[in-house]
């Protein structure tokens, strides 16, 4: 009986083992990669609508912020998918272009956030800034787990 409890335990132990070392990220990407790509093949529209359906929830908006919120947010999504080509290119960029895309992407943050700094009340923008910045460092938590 006690060799059985051995055989058994160790056998447990190679399967933990095992289990424990197969590689990160092959395989099942999981339900947030299944997510992320399915959020890839909406439109502009739809992805504008629905990033103001959550902004509405989460800080309250009234109709008229709704409103304005929404063509925030399609501008934004239809510029992203305006750059899309951009991304896709197989060459890497020189420094200059680096450097002007960096510029250009941070210019565009910038007025960004002091759009929704008029649309939204005092409130409402540092409940959105604190999600951005939880929202940040989740993604960067979750990308530094893939990396093991």
């Amino acid at each position: 009986m006690k060799n059985m409890k051995k055989v058994l335990m160790i056998c447990l132990m190679v399967t933990g083992i095992a289990v424990y070392a197969q590689p990160h990220g092959q395989g099942e990407r999981g339900p947030r990669h299944e997510k992320a790509e399915l959020m890839k093949q909406l439109s502009p529209q739809q992805r504008a609508e629905l990033k103001t359906k959550k902004m509405v929830l989460d800080l309250n908006l009234t109709a008229a912020q709704e409103e304005q919120i929404q063509k925030l947010n399609l501008e934004l999504a239809t510029q992203k998918e305006a750059n899309k080509p951009d991304r896709n290119k197989k060459e890497k960029p020189s420094a200059t272009e680096m450097f002007e895309r960096t510029s250009d992407l941070l210019d565009q943050k910038i007025a960004t956030k002091r759009r929704l700094q008029g649309i939204l009340t005092k409130e409402q923008f540092e409940k959105f800034e604190r999600s951005q910045h939880r929202k940040k460092r989740e993604h960067r938590h979750h990308l530094g787990s893939k990396k093991r």
